[in-house]
């Protein structure tokens, strides 16, 4: 009786660690270094914010990107497990860039849509790790920077991330 008891407390406590509500970390990736947050919305919705900036000779500030995912498990023969998952979703990015070389006073804010592809892995320790691919476009400003069209990508970022789970 006893082991039975102490399985199912085990068995128990694991699935509870694998469905979590809160999460907040850092990030890193083509499109700067910042914070990360997740929150879920519902058992496979969740809402992702991340608040990213880059400081270089050539370009400095950053945006925020706010997303709305479906969550997935990954399903294979050959690799089980139920803390692997992957997520897909769409949202909006702004945020505001300056040119130090930008002599022509164009618009430093952007704006634009985000598409999101993503995995991650949820280790026993309330840690997660990731990572995920975004599709984008600047829509503002209209007529484009020059100087960010060669040292900023306008249509895809990659990064990785590793957060800590908040119950």
């Amino acid at each position: 009786m006893k082991k039975l008891i102490f399985t199912l407390l085990v068995f128990f406590s694991v699935a509870v660690s694998a469905q979590y509500v809160n999460s907040f970390g850092l990030r890193g990736g083509l499109r700067g270094v910042g914070l990360t947050y997740k929150h879920y919305l519902a058992p496979k919705l969740f809402l992702n914010i991340d608040g990213v900036g880059t400081n270089s000779q050539e370009l400095q500030g950053g945006e925020i990107l706010a997303m709305l995912n479906v969550r997935n498990k990954i399903h294979n023969t050959f690799f089980q497990s139920k803390e692997l998952t992957w997520s897909y979703g769409a949202g909006l990015h702004s945020g505001y860039y300056q040119d130090p070389n930008n002599t022509k006073n164009e618009s430093n804010l952007i704006l634009g849509p985000d598409f999101r592809l993503g995995a991650e892995y949820l280790f026993h320790e309330k840690i997660c790790f990731g990572v995920d691919a975004t599709f984008f476009y600047n829509v503002i400003p209209t007529k484009k920077v020059e100087d960010i069209d060669n040292k900023y990508i306008q249509v895809f970022g990659v990064g990785a991330f590793i957060r800590y789970v908040i119950q």
